[in-house]
């Protein structure tokens, strides 16, 4: 009786004023998503839908208009266009299976506030399937504006020419942190684990205050669904060139009035081949589990994951890796993610909680082999933390405007760092080995509040963003002793927005960020994979000024964006160099300048293609020279075919230009072109076949354009099995 009065009232309202609908969101196979996340492309908007799959617009937008739907774990499906809404009943929205996520949306991020300027795409799990990434900035190769810092398996994606912490690298729930001076890779994550990849380009501290300047990357655990389905996954993957071998599986059941999902993973990585011979020191092992639960409850879903995550002998390659390896023995991480979407009380019309805490560990190892002139010596250092993060973020239309309002907390403690060396005798024994706290016990903690509003007018639309936060360091004992800072930031951001027509918007935007020091910057003396570091207690914030201008063009079959931006870092925390060593210090300010193209073209029932291009420039404000970590101009497209349900198939070519502007730490790097192909056909569903070709002709050149680079790979082939029951 209370439901069907409650469907009366609700088609009364729709009746008389026009302003709220009832809405039901639905598998093709007409199975409730319990907890589906759904947002309105235009306005931003978003609903959560109760554990029956139904949720109310209110208002209801003009029509037609396209809603995005995601799964509880907020794994993006396919955008729904509406063009009728029913005289009776609710509108019922059928959206793919659990599980089917699109190839690439862009354009929106199902539960991340940001400005309505940035760029921003999802990369689902057939997407990665396609494009076999061995790790997390392999994903990003498709994306104008992305690059990385360092070569092989702990190179560091980064965003718009920001790394070394600057760009915000999320798994699931929570922060990936790294006491690596370039930054968090999560070198110990394997794609094969990940159902999607969100990255925004753009500004985020509002969102997510320190570190978001770039952006934002974040992956996300496959997760069960939440209605118990029995299944089984499993996947072998081998390949040449690349030298790879490994495999995973997982299998997923009811437990507990949702479901339950157990997966385990291996991969190893032999030293790889460039078209000139064998790379040293380029191999790298990983491997782990995870646990994940689903199910719902409080009125939406709740869920709860694991992820034991090991990577071990990951080499840093270098020219002279012959004489003196450097890698990483070891990097892990124990992560625990739990969180709540619900639709909120009264006018509340969603409410998300999460918490994510990390147990961290990283070794590195520099190793001089012995010569005929000097005996061998091993430098090592050894880093445990633990990182936390908990978050809350309400949702509410006040009028005509979008409100949401938010608190953040995320901090890293139990931070210790422990460096040794070693000295062999000419008979290889070991002579003697000093050891040296650099630090004993160090935390920092991040608290921000923020709040974000928008709302249109007419063919205008404005948005305005602004976030409160105060950090909070401390260090005891260790090489610079009893040490303590506080510093707070106000980060904010203010965008205008004019609609030419019903797919042509033009978007300006202007916002201010910061980014606080690592507790690692200040307080950290000992053995980086470049050299030895000395860290500066007295280190300021950064801030930054950064504007965009987006121009999007949306007919239906094809979606293009371009995107202008010039980002002004201040008070830039600088790494230096003194001989050997290197050191830190802000030193005024950098300027990033760049132009962005994005497409994607539907060509047919069966084919779509897309094309991106980029030119960046970054420098010293006071003197022009050029800054670290920009990626040479380039454009790329991706031609993907699928004629059948059966198979599909995949033509990528990329070429980047000469990047004579190298930065203190670069060199510079010749222009170079790569093409790579793959195909994948069904057998059934227990068996699908994949062959990933890279670099097919071949071609020589740079990793990157560290000082140190070394070749990348040469022409590599990968096999990839998998299924599912």
């Amino acid at each position: 009786m209370k439901r069907t009065a409650a469907l009366l009232m609700i088609g009364l309202l729709v009746a008389t004023t026009g302003v709220a609908l009832e809405c039901r969101v639905l598998t093709t196979n007409e199975v409730a998503i319990s907890g589906a996340r759904v947002t309105v492309i235009d306005s931003g908007n978003s609903l959560v839908a109760d554990k029956n799959g139904f949720f109310v617009l209110d208002p209801v937008p003009d029509l037609p208009f396209v809603l995005f739907v995601a799964r509880p774990d907020g794994v993006a499906l396919r955008p729904v266009t509406i063009a009728a809404i029913p005289a009776e009943g609710p509108l019922t929205i059928l959206v793919e299976p659990l599980g089917e996520t699109v190839t690439v949306v862009s354009g929106v991020i199902p539960d991340l506030e940001l400005p309505p300027a940035v760029a921003s795409t999802v990369m689902g799990k057939g997407d990665l399937d396609q494009r076999l990434p061995s790790q997390l900035f392999q994903t990003l190769e498709n994306l104008p504006g992305a690059g990385t810092s360092g070569d092989g398996h702990a190179a560091v994606p980064s965003i718009r020419g920001l790394p070394q912490h600057r760009t915000l690298l999320l798994l699931d729930n929570g922060r990936v942190s790294s006491e690596r001076r370039a930054g968090a890779s999560a070198t110990y994550l394997d794609p094969e684990t990940i159902e999607e990849v969100e990255v925004v380009r753009g500004p985020g501290s509002v969102a997510y205050g320190s570190d978001a300047f770039g952006g934002v990357i974040r992956a996300r655990t496959r997760m069960p669904d939440p209605q118990g389905t029995r299944g089984f996954r499993w996947n072998l993957i081998g390949g040449t060139g690349l030298e790879e071998m490994g495999g995973a599986a997982e299998v997923t059941t009811g437990f507990l009035g949702g479901g339950i999902m157990l997966g385990a993973h291996y991969r190893k990585f032999d030293d790889y081949e460039s078209p000139e011979g064998t790379v040293l020191n380029s191999g790298s092992e990983m491997l782990g589990y995870r646990l994940g639960w689903q199910t719902a409850a409080l009125g939406g879903v709740i869920h709860v994951g694991w992820r034991s995550d090991e990577a071990r002998d990951v080499g840093k390659p270098a020219p002279n890796s012959d004489v003196r390896r450097v890698y990483y023995p070891e990097e892990t991480s124990d992560r625990l993610s739990i969180g709540l979407e619900s639709p909120g009380p009264g006018k509340w019309s969603r409410l998300s909680l999460s918490f994510s805490w990390d147990d961290y560990g990283l070794a590195l190892a520099k190793d001089r082999f012995a010569t005929g002139f000097s005996p061998r010596d091993l430098s090592e250092s050894r880093v445990d933390a633990n990182d936390f993060s908990a978050r809350a973020d309400a949702e509410r239309p006040l009028g005509a405007w979008r409100t949401v309002v938010g608190a953040d907390v995320s901090g890293r403690y139990n931070l210790h760092a422990v460096n040794s060396s070693t000295l062999f005798g000419a008979d290889g024994d070991v002579e003697e080995t000093t050891v040296e706290t650099s630090i004993d016990n160090a935390n920092g903690t991040d608290l921000g509040l923020f709040a974000t509003i928008g709302r249109p007018y007419g063919d205008w639309s404005v948005d305005f963003g602004l976030r409160g936060d105060g950090v909070w360091s401390k260090n005891a004992g260790g090489f610079f002793g009893d040490h303590s800072t506080f510093n707070s930031a106000v980060s904010g951001f203010a965008a205008l927005s004019y609609a030419f027509s019903s797919d042509l918007e033009l978007t300006g935007q202007v916002a201010r960020g910061f980014r606080d020091p690592l507790l690692s910057d200040r307080y950290y003396r000992g053995e980086t994979g470049r050299g030895f570091i000395t860290g500066n207690p007295d280190l300021d914030p950064e801030t930054s000024v950064q504007f965009d201008l987006a121009l999007r063009y949306n007919p239906g079959t094809a979606t293009v964006g371009v995107y202008v931006y010039q980002y002004r870092i201040i008070d830039l925390i600088e790494r230096f160099r003194l001989g050997d060593d290197f050191f830190f210090r802000n030193s005024g300010e950098a300027e990033i300048t760049g132009i962005e193209l994005e497409t994607n073209f539907s060509l047919g029932r069966t084919l779509d293609l897309q094309v991106g291009a980029q030119a960046l420039r970054g420098e010293v404000a006071e003197d022009g020279s050029p800054t670290d970590g920009v990626p040479a101009p380039g454009v790329f497209a991706v031609l993907r075919g699928n004629p059948s349900s059966r198979w599909w198939w995949m033509l990528r070519g990329a070429v980047f230009a000469r990047d004579d502007r190298p930065g203190p730490t670069e060199q510079v790097v010749p222009g170079h072109g790569v093409i790579d192909a793959g195909a994948g056909f069904t057998v059934a569903r227990w068996l699908e076949i994949s062959l990933l070709g890279r670099n097919l002709l071949n071609h020589s050149y740079l990793a990157s354009s560290d000082e140190d680079a070394v070749l990348a790979p040469g022409r590599s082939l990968q096999l990839v099995l998998r299924g599912r029951l």
